[in-house]
């Protein structure tokens, strides 16, 4: 829920946009279409809209405290309980290092369904 609520933000919610993540949709799989869909239906509803604000800004939040971390010399990142963050995938080339801390059978869920989204 939270991977089609930051891929409905980027088209659903007006400007400024909080937080883009350009990996979201694909990692709502199959279920993209209706997951967002659903997004597009009902998005003015306030706890789908409130749902959305929640996801987003909990994501720009954790990234703007890391890019501050950053600059103060830290070079390592662990995800716990990653499941559809995308944080790893988006900062490739980085200064930081990043781990993702999640059962075996996600971890390789994700890696498959972006592989697929190319």
């Amino acid at each position: 829920m939270a991977a089609a609520a930051r891929a409905a933000h980027r088209t659903i919610d007006r400007s400024p946009v909080i937080f883009s993540d350009p990996l979201a949709q694909a990692l709502c799989g199959a279920h993209a279409d209706a997951l967002i869909g659903y997004h597009h239906a009902h998005g003015a509803h306030p706890v789908l809209a409130g749902a959305r604000v929640c996801a987003t800004t909990r994501a720009r939040f954790t990234e703007d405290r890391l890019a501050d971390a950053v600059e103060h010399g830290i070079t390592q990142y662990v995800v716990l309980g990653a499941g559809l963050d995308t944080f790893a995938y988006r900062s490739a080339g980085s200064a930081v290092r990043v781990f993702e801390v999640d059962l075996p059978a996600t971890q390789e869920w994700k890696r498959q369904t972006l592989r697929e989204a190319g």
